[in-house]
């Protein structure tokens, strides 16, 4: 679950089968899909990316996917509907895509370090994810994201760890949501820590694995 555009609003969403969808790269996918209906989404991505949120509208979606506007309205009742889509997403792709990145990673302090600092990132810098961030300025969304689905969703994401150190099998639900409470606050509270990734990626080693319990030692 992550929070997704309605009527010129951010609000809660919770994924789907419908929203997750075929795996593709974010920020524009792998080239275009055949049917009408998954070009019309990926090219949505597009332009969120390109243009935004506020300046997108079904005219420049059709445009982007090489359809009619009358191709649109067979697939989707309306805008808002093809964005709630688009935006989710554009966050799992990222998500998955980032996942992938800090699998690299030679240790489980390090892929958490790596992990973090990649989501914050992007996901405040990426314009079709960002119009969601806005609404973690206020704290019931915020309670929100951390609720029961939105902590098992983002167990998935953080499940490598254990490839790394499988005796905190026990932990991964306490440290999914420290994991989650430090992404929250990095992405809508500026500090010196965030200057340079750098800086951050210290700050991360310095707090956030220890608060992860990634400091104790392998027994």
């Amino acid at each position: 679950m992550w929070y997704a555009y309605r009527g010129g609003g951010v609000e809660r969403m919770k994924v789907t089968s419908e929203t997750r969808g075929p795996r593709r790269v974010a920020w524009g996918g792998q080239g275009q899909p055949e049917d009408p209906r998954s070009r019309i989404i990926e090219a949505a991505i597009r332009t969120l990316t390109t243009y935004g949120l506020e300046h997108t509208s079904l005219t420049v979606i059709a445009r982007e996917a090489q359809v009619s506007r009358q191709t649109v309205y067979k697939y989707f009742s309306t805008k808002e509907e093809i964005v709630e889509i688009a935006l989710e997403r554009a966050v799992t792709d990222a998500g998955d895509r980032l996942v992938a990145l800090a699998r690299t990673a030679g240790t489980a302090e390090e892929f958490v370090v790596e992990l973090c600092l990649s989501v914050v990132r992007e996901f405040t810098a990426n314009p079709a994810i960002s119009p969601m961030i806005t609404v973690l300025e206020q704290p019931a969304a915020r309670r929100r994201l951390l609720d029961t689905d939105a902590l098992a969703l983002a167990r998935g994401y953080l499940e490598p760890v254990l490839g790394y150190r499988p005796d905190l099998t026990g932990d991964l639900k306490e440290m999914t949501e420290t994991f989650l409470r430090f992404v929250i606050s990095l992405m809508t509270f500026e500090g010196p820590s965030g200057s340079s990734d750098d800086s951050l990626r210290a700050y991360l080693t310095k707090v956030l694995v220890p608060a992860m319990g990634l400091h104790r030692q392998l027994e």
